[in-house]
Order: C-alpha cells, then sequence, then structure tokens
C-alpha cells in the first residue's frame, strides 16, 4: 500500500463522522425541543451504531481489495447518458403530467410544482408510470455511472461524451424542476463532490504528492461551492413554498414547534427558518428511532429495510409484513412513516432487531472503505461506484435507508457491487460491462 495513501486512507470517514456528529448535536441541542423520554438509550444506540461504522471502515485497511479498472467504460457511459435524456420524457409526464418543455411554467413556485405533482402521482392519469419505474430501474446502473465515468475519464472524453454529460446534468435538474423535489439535485451534487475526490485521491496516489495547481484546486473548490450554495438556496426556497414563507412552524403536526417570536426582523426570520428546517430535514429521524426504540421486535422476514420490497413483496405473498415492520408501530405511535423519517437503523431493525444493527453497519462501513481503497489504489470505475452509492446512504443514514427505497438506486448498487466484487480474482481478465 503506497505510503501515501495513508493520509488519505480516512478521508471519508472523517467527514462522514463530522456530518452523522453535527446532525446528532442538531437533535439534541438545536432549535427544536424533541419530546423524548428516552434520550440515554437513543444517545447510547447511536454512539454503539456509529463506533461500528468507524471500526467497520479501519478494518477494511488490513484485508486485499478487488478492483481494476473497466475496459469498457465509454460505453456504459454513452448508454447511460442516452437513456437518462430518452427517459427524461416518458418520466416527466408520468409523474407530473406535463412534459420537459414545460419546465419554464413551473420555475415560478416549486411549492405549487410539488403538490401538484402529488395530485399527479394520485391520479396516475397517464397508466405508465408503473412501466416507466420499470424501465428506469433496469437501465439505472447506466444512467448513475455517467457524472462518476465522465469525472475520472475526464481526459479520455471527447466532444460527443462532453455533450452527452451536458444533456445528462439537465435532464436531472428539469426533472427535479418539473417535480418539484430536491432528491435529484441532493444525489447530483453527491456524485459530483464524491468524484472529484476520488479523482484527486488518485492523482495524489499516482504523484506521490498533491498534484493540482492553486487555480485548478480552486477553480474545482468554488465549483462545488457553488453547486453546494444553489442546492441549499434551491433546498430552503422549495421549503419556503411549501409552508407558505418562514413563518414558525410545526413538525409531524405538533409533535414539535419552531420557539422564536413572531416579530423577528425578515433577516433574522429567514435565517432561523433556515437552521429550523436543515435540523428537521437532517435529524428529525432521530426522534422516530427512539419511538422504535420503545417497541418489541417483529422480524418482516428481509424486506423491512426497503421501502420497493416491502410494497411490492406484501400485496404477493404476505401483506402482514407491513405491520410487523417498525415504521408501523412509529407510525401507529404517532409518526408518519410516509411523511416522516425515522433513520436508517429504523428499517434495518425491520429485518434483523436492534441488537444487530450494530453488526450490519460494521459491514457497511468495511465495504465503504474497501470501495475508497479500491478506487484510490486499483484505479476501479466500479468500486468508485460502490464507494458513491455508500457515501449517499452514510448521508441519508439520519433520514431512511435510501439506498434501498427505489428499484432505480437499489438495482444500480446491487450490479455495481457485483462487478466490483467479480474484480477479485488476479490475473484474470477485465469484467466485462
Amino acid at each position: 500500500m503506497p505510503t501515501i495513501f495513508n493520509s488519505l486512507r480516512f478521508l471519508p470517514l472523517c467527514l462522514g463522522m463530522l456530518y452523522l456528529g453535527a446532525t446528532v448535536l442538531l437533535f439534541f441541542f438545536g432549535p427544536f425541543d424533541w419530546p423524548v423520554r428516552n434520550g440515554d438509550a437513543l444517545l447510547g444506540f447511536l454512539l454503539v451504531t456509529l463506533l461500528a461504522l468507524c471500526v467497520g471502515y479501519s478494518l477494511s485497511g488490513y484485508t486485499q481489495v478487488p478492483g481494476r479498472p473497466l475496459v469498457n467504460w465509454r460505453k456504459c457511459y454513452r448508454v447511460g447518458a442516452l437513456a437518462s435524456m430518452a427517459l427524461l420524457f416518458p418520466s416527466t409526464y408520468a409523474y407530473t403530467g406535463k412534459w420537459p418543455w414545460e419546465v419554464v411554467s413551473v420555475l415560478g413556485n416549486q411549492g405549487a410544482v410539488y403538490q401538484e405533482m402529488l395530485k399527479a402521482l394520485q391520479a396516475n392519469e397517464s397508466g405508465i408510470r408503473s412501466y416507466v419505474a420499470l424501465a428506469r430501474g433496469l437501465l439505472a446502473p447506466f444512467v448513475c455511472c455517467v457524472i462518476p465515468f465522465a469525472i475520472l475519464n475526464w481526459r479520455s472524453l471527447r466532444g460527443v461524451d462532453v455533450l452527452l454529460l451536458c444533456g445528462h446534468v439537465a435532464g436531472i435538474l428539469i426533472f427535479s424542476l418539473m417535480r418539484g423535489t430536491d432528491r435529484e439535485t441532493g444525489d447530483l451534487l453527491v456524485f459530483f463532490g464524491g468524484s472529484f475526490m476520488v479523482l484527486a485521491g488518485q492523482a495524489i496516489v499516482r504523484h506521490g504528492r498533491f498534484p493540482f495547481s492553486p487555480g485548478k484546486f480552486f477553480a474545482v473548490s468554488l465549483l462545488l461551492m457553488v453547486l453546494l450554495v444553489s442546492t441549499l438556496m434551491l433546498f430552503i426556497e422549495r421549503k419556503e413554498a411549501r409552508m407558505g414563507g418562514n413563518n414558525a412552524f410545526c413538525i409531524a403536526e405538533g409533535v414539535v414547534c419552531s420557539q422564536r417570536s413572531a416579530g423577528d426582523d425578515p433577516l433574522t426570520a429567514k435565517m432561523s427558518f433556515a437552521l429550523e428546517m436543515l435540523t428537521g430535514y437532517t435529524a428529525q429521524g432521530y426522534y422516530g428511532l427512539s419511538l422504535a426504540l420503545k417497541e418489541d421486535f417483529t422480524s418482516s422476514m428481509g424486506v423491512g429495510h426497503s421501502s420497493f420490497l416491502m410494497s411490492n413483496i406484501s400485496k404477493v405473498i404476505d401483506d402482514s409484513l407491513y405491520l410487523r415492520s417498525y415504521l408501523h408501530k412509529v407510525s401507529v405511535a404517532g409518526w408518519s412513516d410516509t411523511s416522516q423519517w425515522s433513520t436508517m437503523f429504523t428499517w434495518i431493525a425491520s429485518d434483523v432487531g436492534f441488537p444487530m444493527v450494530p453488526l450490519v453497519i460494521l459491514i457497511m462501513g468495511y465495504v465503504w472503505g474497501s470501495a475508497w481503497k479500491s478506487a484510490l489504489l486499483k484505479g476501479s470505475e466500479a468500486g468508485a461506484l460502490v464507494f458513491l452509492f455508500l457515501t449517499l446512504s452514510i448521508l441519508y443514514m439520519p433520514a431512511n435507508n435510501q439506498l434501498t427505497q427505489t428499484l432505480d438506486s437499489y438495482f444500480a448498487f446491487l450490479f455495481w457491487l457485483v462487478v466490483w466484487i467479480g474484480q477479485r480474482r488476479s490475473g484474470s481478465p477485465v469484467v466485462q460491462v
């Protein structure tokens, strides 16, 4: 293992723990006074589970990891970009009842756009949403690789590849604006930032030092900062639009409410609203977790970790699986599982129970660290994708088990995980995809 890698080895873990620690602090010491009755048990569980994440990640440094560059990365890239642009039209129509060229009409009020999208989903007048969802799921492994492959192989991009990248990013932004949702822009930011981090790490390992000029480093940092600020501003603007302004508000129909004066000046009110929304968005899941920790365990038989699996398998095999999950029990306790969050841990615990959750997180941390190691030391694009998916999962950890919620993300992650693991045998030919 190159010595220089030792200085980069724990970078993702440090960033991830800073973020997760900040969400825990926001929950316990932030702007809301959550009515938690088992705070000691909640904090103890979180400390043990986050420690398991650190241990699993650290163990990855002592084992051999699979990985090698993909031969056919450009084919995957082009198929994904073309599929992304082609799927934009039926997806927008199926989820909103509108076409992509109507995007200008939705720029004014994202709150109204979101409500219209919910009505369109409920009506399902197009009748094609299930087929679109299946197509999006099957093509997701290629769609998700466009941005990472473009960044990791940017020196090899041709003119047509750059045009495809622009079309892909434009499609993501249009789909997000048409639905009034934040997930697409959040995922875009994570994949951009994570891919640049992998690219920089590969260059440092290859050269044995930081190889970028101050100008290039500043340009990339500025781009990422612009993306971050833009995403946060769009997030706040959408939340204000949905809630009719930045006045004090309550979460989950009064479970907890803002504690500030209605007479604050506009700037103070806006800053307070931003902090409250950020807290509600990143830390509310811990309250759902506190409720789940009080409930008895009844296994949901391996499907409780995924909304996609639970909803579909329950319809076909056993409709009581959902009733056995912690999500249902938390909902009965007054914390809706359709509009509020309860952390990734609650989803996993529905299958294995809370005592086993730290073990699952330990394994997750091990794979996360191994994928980072593979991406940097072996130049594995598949390893980089596994790393990015798990990074996204870490960021959503205080909310839900984001990686398994939809067919798109679940299938794409499993696809690239299998490809990456298939690269374990040394001396075997590069995996063809």
